[in-house]
């Protein structure tokens, strides 16, 4: 591990953080950082450096980094941009690992603003400390219970790691996962990149054990040949999702106002992508989407898709979308086809995608289920139809069952019953995938989002598995999985 990964981990893994001004203001982002890291129950020694306070948050300050006992693996400095000049000689002399500059107002804005910037960044590298920023967000690690960001959000441990040039990209992002009940590794708000460049950044998490899955949001590239090549092994180890800023004319002109950086050409960076292996998306559902289902499930051997659909609707547009991926629909074999035919009405349709035409009851999902993903001639299920519990909600509000006290207790046991159904699913899901090695990819607008009593969510979100609000969603999901396998098969071969 080179010296520059070394110091990268000693940032993510600290046995002590210091905040360089650290204040009393909730107003401000030096009490911001300094709560968090605390709310964040970081478990090493915390420095708040403020020359005018004995103590904020009830945890004693220091007038300098020199005047810390000890040493320090990671400082985060949050001051005016008049003030940074002291900040920087005081890292210097004390040598921490890495620093977070979240302090703005330099290559952003104009050109004595670029000039101060690499200035900086020069003199943390000559000292061997590496970092991110300036105009950053800050940074996060879960698995070390390191929270050196702005944003109150407490992510749990989880496979995926994110890289974001932009502060709030990475949060919403995060945010998103907090919602959706999914875990995450580290979070990197790099911003100007003047201090330790995109690639190390991205190698570091190549190496990373804790990290299964890489999200990066990039809006201009320094030095590209570097980051392509780094890029190019990194896509062998694990799944790499970009999403690229700046691919308009307009979009260009808001990068260098936002980060100072040059966006580039877009159709060399797609095709410098494609060659890598990246998966490279276009907005920030597909860039969340995709890198969940990566963290959650398994490769398909083939791009052999088996649908199975409650309705024939949702069916149909699963199956547009994907042939417009270039993903196959197999023919049901004629002895799954007699299987179902035991127990479906004459109705269904006998095709991929398999329309159950709402026949066979609400066990005829699991029954489906089972026998679909047994089959030999599929290597990857998109399932539309999980979410009855949700729908069973809607049912009893009818005038049947509402306000009638007679019927409270048939409404309650129905209630019950779609939850079980939903649950049994769920698990189903969960175990086939597992055993079977095949991604199983549940779709559903009703049970897609999540609350306390949205069961197939609770269950499927333990393994960082998400409910696809839409056909195409779930075909888009599946297309990546399939992108990635053939990837790897044809580096493989070579």
């Amino acid at each position: 591990m080179s010296e520059n990964l070394s110091g990268l981990r000693r940032m993510c893994y600290p046995e002590a953080v210091a905040v360089f001004g650290a204040s009393p203001n909730p107003e401000k982002w030096g009490f911001g950082i300094l709560h968090n890291l605390i709310q964040g129950k970081f478990p090493g020694k915390i420095y708040p450096i403020n020359q005018k306070r004995e103590e904020i948050l009830g945890v004693k300050c220091y007038s300098s980094l020199a005047s810390v006992p000890g040493p320090v693996d990671l400082v985060v400095i949050v001051v005016p941009p008049e003030q940074l000049g002291i900040a920087v000689e005081d890292c210097i002399k004390k040598r921490p690992a890495g620093v977070v500059v979240i302090t703005a107002g330099f290559g952003e804005v104009d050109e004595d603003g670029k000039r101060k910037e690499l200035e900086m960044g020069r003199r943390f590298q000559d000292a061997g400390i590496v970092g991110l920023g300036p105009n950053c967000q800050g940074m996060m690690c879960a698995h070390s219970n390191l929270f050196a960001q702005y944003v109150w959000l407490f992510p749990t441990p989880g496979k995926i790691s994110i890289l974001s040039q932009s502060g709030n990209v990475g949060v919403s992002i995060l945010g998103r996962g907090a919602w959706h009940g999914i875990g995450f590794s580290k979070f990197f708000s790099y911003g100007n990149e003047a201090i330790t460049p995109i690639s190390d950044l991205l190698e570091y998490l190549g190496e990373d054990p804790d990290s299964g899955v890489i999200m990066v949001y990039v809006e201009g590239i320094k030095d590209g040949g570097k980051f392509f090549r780094v890029l190019s092994n990194v896509c062998l180890k694990k799944p790499v999702v970009i999403l690229k800023g700046g691919v308009t004319q307009a979009g260009a002109k808001a990068v260098s106002s936002h980060s100072g950086a040059m966006a580039g050409s877009m159709e060399i960076f797609e095709s410098a992508c494609e060659q890598a292996g990246a998966i490279l998306v276009s907005d920030l559902d597909e860039l969340f989407y995709a890198s969940v289902t990566f963290a959650g499930q398994p490769l398909p051997r083939s791009k052999k898709i088996g649908i199975i659909t409650w309705g024939g609707g949702w069916g149909v547009l699963a199956a547009d979308e994907c042939a417009r991926l270039g993903l196959e629909l197999p023919r049901v074999p004629e002895d799954l086809v007699k299987s179902l035919g035991e127990f479906l009405a004459y109705r269904w349709s006998r095709n991929n995608p398999i329309d159950l035409a709402a026949s066979g009851g609400q066990t005829a999902l699991i029954k489906v289920l089972e026998l679909v993903a047994r089959s030999p001639v599929f290597d990857g299920i998109i399932h539309i139809g999980i979410g009855l519990s949700a729908f069973a909600r809607l049912v009893v509000e009818g005038s049947f069952y509402f306000g009638r006290d007679d019927q409270v207790k048939l409404r309650e046991l129905f209630i019950k019953g779609a939850r079980k159904i939903d649950e049994i699913l769920a698990q189903k899901m969960l175990e086939l995938s597992q055993e079977l090695g095949k991604p199983i990819l549940a779709t559903s607008d009703t049970a897609s989002t999540p609350s306390e009593e949205n069961i197939a969510w609770q269950v499927l979100k333990e393994k960082n598995r998400l409910i696809y609000p839409t056909p195409n969603h779930s075909a888009r999901a599946m297309s990546y999985l399939v992108r990635h396998q053939e990837f790897l098969a044809r580096k493989n071969k070579g």
